[in-house]
């Protein structure tokens, strides 16, 4: 029975020093970091993302008019606003998709600008 009891400390004695000398080898393995590789080629694509919100878009039509002239949107588009920065005009709508603008002052230039939106 003594025996036994003197066992049991020995064991854990070598169980500790076993494990304290896995340490001390892991650390005595481990040398100088090496330069950076060259980098690998590219992975394969991932999945699709999630669709985007659905909306509508605005699209901007801008120019300079010196004397009448004409705006327009594109032929699936539509007109949904317009304006003119200094010295200003009048606009005239031709259709829902065209208008003619007509400066105060001619020869005075005049940034027209016209927002379109799909149909």
């Amino acid at each position: 029975m003594q025996v036994r009891v003197l066992m049991i400390p020995v064991l854990l004695a070598l169980l500790a020093l076993s494990a304290l000398s896995a340490c001390e080898e892991k650390q005595q393995l481990a040398g100088p970091q090496g330069e950076k590789g060259e980098q690998g080629p590219p992975g394969p694509a991932g999945p699709a993302g999630p669709p985007g919100p659905s909306g509508t878009v605005i699209r901007f039509v801008d120019g300079e008019c010196r004397q009448a002239c004409t705006v327009a949107c594109e032929a699936n588009e539509r007109i949904l606003t317009t304006y003119a920065i200094n010295p200003g005009g009048t606009f005239v709508f031709e259709d829902e998709a065209r208008a003619t603008f007509r400066p105060q002052r001619q020869g005075a230039a005049v940034k027209v600008v016209v927002a379109c939106a799909p149909k």
